[in-house]
């Protein structure tokens, strides 16, 4: 069975200790002195703790956020051999992570931090991104960074400052507009008081900013903000295409440039998501093919790609018993049922 074969791989491949040293160099990461792509997947199992008293029924129903009977052996196993990753980026509940807000869980960051460990223990790179999106367990948040933000950094940072194989994203996907008066101000302000207090805990983890627009945005952001690290900051992007109908007007090659590759030519960067699927980043008829031009596009920035996710409906593999991508070759248009996506463009990253 795959399956097994999958899992004796992992068996023999798994180092005995993961010490990696992630650096960047200009534009460029580097892993233990050498280039690298830091090519990988998200993981949603633990992006809240497993059961909230307060939360609505969907939240506790298991079936809704199946990853955590998925997390382990096997799984690593398939990022590694059949996706290529080297990366795991977890999405992580600010909510449960601070002490003030009302769901609160210090087992939820004990869970949390196993499950690092864990991904680490596998010979992963791992970056933990701080979410406040309703999956994370507390619905009707601001979607800026706030107290709550910086208390949650509190919680969790700690235990990973002196990890070079962590990396830390600040603050998942800001909410505001990049075209809103006094945006750029706004995310310059709130990104520097996170990129400030979390080195005044002792960390020297590379720090990802995400832009603004859920991330769609970055060009024009990274020169607001400074480091009191040299070399220990990139920025991060989330180039879905679902947006694009909004402006179909523009050739792909310019939407792109208007919102985050004239950036990605300049500066360190991740796609730390994407994905699309019928149902999630989906552009219509044309997604597969403005799906490779994207890829493509990326590879040539030297911007890697973190797919989303190996968990979720947003499927990059087709089930948990094969492992097999997902593609687009039953592909006829968003909501046609197919199980589409972008696995096999990620497998194939950066020689699609």
């Amino acid at each position: 069975m795959r399956y097994v074969a999958l899992l004796v791989s992992l068996l023999f491949s798994l180092p005995a200790v993961a010490v990696q040293d992630v650096t960047i160099k200009g534009k460029d990461f580097y892993l233990d002195g050498k280039p690298w792509l830091p090519k990988g997947v998200n993981v949603a199992a633990f992006v809240r703790p497993k059961f909230i008293p307060s939360a609505p029924k969907w939240m506790n129903d298991e079936s809704n956020n199946p990853g955590r009977e998925w997390w382990g052996p096997a799984e690593f196993a398939a990022i590694k051999s059949v996706l290529g990753g080297s990366v795991i980026r977890f999405q992580i509940s600010q909510a449960a992570l601070d002490p003030h807000s009302s769901i609160y869980d210090r087992a939820y960051l004990t869970e949390l931090t196993g499950a690092i460990k864990q991904a680490r223990a596998a010979g992963f790179v791992v970056i933990c991104s701080m979410s406040w999106g309703d999956s994370g367990g507390l619905q009707n948040m601001a979607g800026m960074p706030d107290d709550g933000t910086t208390r949650a950094w509190q919680s969790l940072a700690p235990g990973f400052v002196h990890d070079p194989g962590v990396m830390f994203e600040l603050f998942n996907e800001p909410k505001l507009d990049w075209n809103k008066a006094g945006s750029h101000q706004i995310w310059a302000q709130d990104m520097q008081a996170l990129i400030d207090e979390v080195r005044s805990l002792g960390a020297t983890n590379i720090l990802l900013l995400d832009g603004l627009g859920y991330a769609q945005w970055t060009n024009d952001l990274f020169p607001l903000v400074h480091d009191r690290l040299p070399n220990r900051m990139a920025m991060a992007v989330h180039p879905y295409l679902d947006p694009m109908r909004n402006e179909a007007h523009l050739d792909p090659q310019e939407y792109w440039r208007k919102h985050f590759s004239l950036s990605a030519a300049q500066v360190p960067m991740i796609t730390t998501e994407w994905n699309a699927t019928p149902n999630g980043g989906c552009a219509g008829p044309s997604t597969p093919e403005l799906s490779l031009a994207l890829m493509r596009l990326l590879a040539s920035l030297h911007v890697s790609v973190l797919g989303w996710s190996i968990d979720t409906s947003a499927k990059l593999v087709k089930d948990h018993t094969s492992y097999q991508p997902t593609d687009y070759t039953s592909f006829q248009d968003c909501k046609d049922g197919s199980e589409s996506g972008g696995g096999s463009l990620l497998a194939r990253f950066p020689n699609d």
